[in-house]
């Protein structure tokens, strides 16, 4: 599953559909960091982006035998603290998992057209999406 949404990512989503074949559920959660800034805007062309993010999954899934992959990225405006991404893995081992979610999250950084525009105050400092 992977999606691209503007609203915040409802954390509760995480353990939805793990089935008895899971034997560990891996969580990375990408947040705002605080570098000065009062805002952080995310701008993406959302189709590119989520047929990026499908081929990044299929990847992982051909990769490691995985239960459940989940990918949720935000864009628009959000404060420091607030979630970008989410990503979930299950898989029957720790060790697969932990592999597979820092292939996505490498391969997500890299690959999908994001633009990140940083803004302190009344100024605006923009930072190169994937492939610049």
């Amino acid at each position: 599953m992977y999606r691209m949404q503007e609203e915040p990512i409802d954390l509760s989503q995480v353990f939805e559909n793990v089935g008895p074949d899971t034997g560990a559920v891996l969580i990375f959660a990408g947040t705002v960091r605080n570098d000065g800034m009062d805002v952080l805007r995310l701008e993406t062309d959302k189709e590119e982006a989520e047929k990026e993010i499908h081929k990044i999954i299929s990847e992982a899934e051909e990769k490691w035998d995985l239960t459940r992959v989940q990918v949720i990225h935000r864009y628009g405006p959000m404060k420091v603290g607030e979630v970008i991404v989410l990503i979930t893995v299950a898989s029957s081992h720790r060790d697969v998992g932990y592999a597979a979610s820092r292939y996505l999250i490498d391969e997500l950084k890299v690959r999908v057209p994001i633009w990140k525009a940083e803004l302190f105050g009344d100024k605006v400092r923009w930072v190169p999406g994937a492939g610049e």
